[in-house]
């Protein structure tokens, strides 16, 4: 009798096994189903992040050969793209790889659009101050003189356009005089009648210069390298500076005008240059000759 009633019992134990089995079946060809499809998934944005970073590869190689002042900055931003290329090559993506791969990219893709804006924008700067150097050229070849100043204009031009946000100094000029005794002043270029010396600059920035204090140290050096004027010197760094005098500036993110006048003795003929340092780096520059 036991033998007949354990029959029934091994039947459900048998069929309850089997749907035991069925469902592991089903539950593995399920999770293998899915990992093939996170897998596809995966791999086609993985192949899209590629495609996207040889686009930002392809602009910042065209920039480069465009040879701008901004070549250092991209230079490095496609070396960036190309060790991320390396990297998503060589690397089984998962989803943790994709989110940082994916920021990357939208990264790159932000400062490649910035970089570009700003070469454009430096480019229209550049044929702005070219048609407007061009305009003077007309005038400033009436007088030897004003050829030298154009020269040093220019100079002070392409430096601005360089440092895009620095504050920088244009359109220095001398001016050699003599004050007669009535106070009045008179052009003169007779080193024996020169006594007062005048020197002009225009301090220039930008929409993004900020408002500041600065002073700027200017240096007359006679034909026979003897500076001219007070004789004092300061320190910037390992650097001491001889200079000749010291103009404070209250820069309020506007052009300005600075103009000094130093009183002259014994003047020589020959050449002389003027030098305008911003602390220890040279600002602009320009010379004149006395006869």
């Amino acid at each position: 009798m036991g033998l007949f009633n354990s029959a029934p019992s091994l039947k459900i134990i048998s069929a309850t096994l089997g749907l035991a089995l069925l469902c592991c079946l089903a539950y593995s060809y399920k999770n293998y189903n899915d990992f093939q499809e996170t897998k596809r998934i995966l791999n086609n944005e993985k192949t899209a992040i590629v495609v996207e970073l040889n686009k930002s590869k392809d602009s910042l190689e065209l920039a480069i050969s465009e040879n701008s002042s901004l070549k250092t900055d991209l230079i490095v931003e496609r070396q960036k793209v190309t060790n991320l290329l390396d990297e998503i090559n060589n690397t089984n993506i998962d989803v943790a790889s994709l989110i940082k791969y994916k920021t990357e990219v939208n990264r790159l893709k932000n400062v490649v659009v910035s970089l570009t804006k700003e070469k454009f924008q430096l480019k229209r700067n550049n044929e702005l101050l070219k048609v407007q150097r061009d305009s003077t050229i007309l005038v400033l070849n009436q007088s030897k003189k004003y050829n030298d100043t154009l020269v040093a204009m220019n100079e002070d031009l392409n430096k601005v356009i360089r440092k895009g946000s620095k504050i920088s100094i244009i359109n220095l000029k001398t001016a050699t005089l003599k004050q007669l005794k009535t106070g009045d002043l008179e052009s003169t270029d007779k080193a024996s009648k020169v006594n007062v010396l005048q020197i002009t600059f225009l301090v220039i920035g930008n929409k993004i210069s900020k408002p500041c204090e600065k002073e700027y140290y200017v240096q007359i050096i006679d034909a026979k390298n003897n500076i001219v004027g007070e004789k004092r010197s300061k320190k910037f760094g390992p650097m001491i500076l001889d200079y000749s005098y010291s103009s404070p500036v209250k820069f309020k993110n506007e052009s300005l005008e600075v103009t000094a006048e130093l009183a002259l003795e014994n003047v020589e003929k020959g050449t002389y240059f003027v030098n305008v340092y911003d602390k220890g780096e040279l600002a602009s520059k320009t010379t004149f000759a006395l006869r």
